[in-house]
């Protein structure tokens, strides 16, 4: 298929998908409802239920799941292995000690996203300085990860286990990937600055191409350690934002980028930008399937991308299998 046609899948795909993620929910709004708002009539509550609920939680699942997508391409990248995500150094254990102690602590919902995005951020400066002393070893880097993931899932684990039942129920709940807190006090910050570091990312294409040649080969070209130091904190902020506002999401960063490598190339300027889209639509998806399924019970996001990623994983590690 031409690739002219792919992008126009992938736009009529995305538009299905937005409207899907507006209409469904515990009350179902079609787009003709959504249309006779634009012309001034319909129920005033499906009206408040579109502004108020359901376009903030689209918004955030869209810079959440385009942040994600970006930083795994940009991880997988940097550290040559295609199965790193944004989680693979830690992010999300940090963020979860984070959250969770301003979730048992009773703290508001400003400190729990504040709480989160330092310990994400603690995390990969750990996981920075140590993997500083063996220059970016890739290997180095995704042991600490793990390591300090350990560390910090063993914490979060004796704060449960000397916490409130009723705490840990909603620490749980946001370790699962929690979108309801979505309002616009908080996107009108978060929007701009996901948007502007995955800008930044951007300007690194030719540098990730370069990369995909090896070490040496880059060095030749130019491309130094800042570069990549650079690149490991653009991913590493992404993560910890994402993670931040919507809790543990995994393998949004692992499954898009192959997806759209193997649709549109091997071309980084063009990875990262419908990565980003991908990413965006997929997380859109998952979320209107868990709000669907079992209305009006809610899935938690994470459960959803959870099994669809499991899948993917068994598909690539049996591919791999077969090439072998």
């Amino acid at each position: 298929m031409k690739k002219k046609y792919k992008y126009i899948l992938l736009a009529i795909l995305g538009g299905l998908i937005i409207i899907s993620s507006l209409s469904f929910g515990s009350i179902f709004i079609s787009p003709q409802d959504m249309i006779s708002f634009i012309n001034g009539s319909g129920e005033l509550n499906e009206l408040q239920i579109i502004l108020s609920l359901r376009i903030p939680r689209l918004v955030m699942t869209l810079i959440v799941g385009a942040s994600l997508a970006v930083s795994g391409v940009l991880f997988q990248a940097i550290l040559k292995n295609p199965l790193a995500d944004p989680f693979t150094i830690g992010v999300s254990s940090g963020a979860s000690l984070g959250a969770c102690f301003g979730i048992i602590f009773y703290m508001s919902d400003l400190f729990i996203l504040l709480g989160a995005f330092v310990g994400s951020i603690c995390a990969s400066s750990f996981v920075y300085l140590i993997s500083k002393l063996r220059r970016f070893g890739s290997s180095f880097l995704i042991l600490s990860g793990i390591a300090l993931g350990f560390i910090f899932w063993s914490t979060v684990l004796l704060l449960f286990a000397l916490s409130p039942a009723q705490q840990v129920h909603k620490a749980l709940l946001w370790l699962m990937g929690d979108l309801s807190i979505a309002r616009y006090s908080m996107l009108w910050r978060a929007v701009p600055f996901s948007l502007f570091v995955v800008g930044l990312s951007c300007i690194y294409h030719r540098h990730l191409n370069i990369i995909a040649f090896g070490d040496e080969f880059a060095h030749t070209l130019g491309v130094t350690q800042r570069d990549i130091r650079n690149l490991f904190w653009i991913a590493s902020i992404l993560a910890s934002v994402s993670v931040a506002l919507a809790g543990i999401i995994g393998f949004v960063g692992l499954i898009i980028p192959h997806i759209v490598r193997v649709l549109f190339g091997s071309d980084h300027k063009r990875i990262i930008i419908l990565s980003a889209i991908s990413g965006a639509i997929f997380l859109s998806l998952c979320d209107t399937i868990g709000r669907s399924i079992a209305s009006p019970y809610e899935i938690p996001i994470g459960v959803i991308t959870g099994f669809f990623g499991g899948i993917f994983f068994l598909i690539l590690m049996m591919n791999k299998g077969v090439s072998e």
